[in-house]
């Protein structure tokens, strides 16, 4: 089984990617997706170390593409892992990574065992820490179907690995959605992981540490008018109608007495992410 690390880069993030490799080893590649946004010619000279280090390596593929958007340069990624299997058939792994993170010691044993053991599984979500080890987030103690999930459960895309046959699938992030969208900042994994349960796909959470990183700062910014955007964006896809309104008001009425601030107003910014998302 091969393990096909898609590590998502723009602009001078380039420049990180090679802490985030581990040593070669035997069963395990890498796709660099470098995403170039007003890229000039002249600045391929400040990456020339960089580029020609991970080109050197035979178990990593460089490959760039223009523009912004991070569900575009995952999907990209995904397009060019599958480059690197024999067929459509071959059994291979992706896990999901960013440029600033670091792959736990014994990190690809633990995903090579979980797949080994289930078969029939397709999405694996692991943990994640920040640079001291510590776990930031709330987990489920013990391995869990997705759709159980307790409520305070929301999977990073750092922690996401699944089989290549979702690729083959059909199964892509939104565009829509993520980090450098024209529209919304954040919530590409919960769609990924609606997309994956509609398919009929068995998706669950393993004890396990998968990397470390920086924490994500999407709850800083709660009530940026973008992320609350992002939020309505993904009751809308999510439910019907009638439930989007509900988990709207009820989310707008929490934040306005957690925030202290109007809930009318935060109410009116996640339901813009509703319509958008439905028109």
């Amino acid at each position: 089984m091969k393990l096909i690390v898609l590590v998502s880069t723009l602009d001078d993030g380039i420049l990180r990617v090679p802490a985030v490799l581990r040593p070669t080893e035997t069963g395990v590649l890498y796709v660099v997706s470098w995403q170039q946004s007003g890229h000039r010619a002249d600045d391929d000279g400040a990456y020339a170390d960089v580029v020609d280090a991970l080109c050197a390596r035979e178990d990593v593929t460089l490959t760039r593409m223009e523009g912004r958007g991070l569900c575009r340069n995952r999907n990209h990624a995904m397009e060019v892992a599958m480059s690197q299997l024999d067929d459509e058939l071959e059994e291979a792994v992706f896990i999901l990574a960013d440029d600033d993170e670091r792959i736990a010691d014994g990190a690809f044993d633990r995903v090579r065992e979980c797949y080994g053991r289930y078969p029939k599984l397709d999405v694996a979500l692991w943990q994640m820490t920040d640079c001291e080890a510590r776990t930031q987030k709330r987990y489920p103690s013990v391995m869990t179907d997705y759709r159980l999930s307790p409520r305070y459960y929301y999977p990073s895309s750092v922690e996401m690995t699944f089989r290549s046959r979702v690729f083959v699938m059909g199964l892509l992030f939104d565009e829509r959605f993520g980090l450098g969208s024209p529209s919304l900042s954040s919530g590409e994994e919960e769609v990924f992981l609606t997309d994956a349960l509609r398919r009929g796909l068995r998706v669950y959470f393993v004890p396990g540490v998968l990397c470390s990183t920086p924490m994500s700062t999407t709850g800083s910014h709660v009530l940026d008018e973008k992320v609350l955007r992002s939020k309505g964006a993904v009751f809308g896809y999510q439910h019907t109608l009638f439930r989007a309104f509900f988990r709207t008001l009820r989310e707008a009425l929490s934040l306005g007495f957690r925030r202290r601030v109007n809930p009318f107003r935060i109410f009116s910014q996640i339901w813009s992410g509703v319509n958008y998302i439905r028109s």
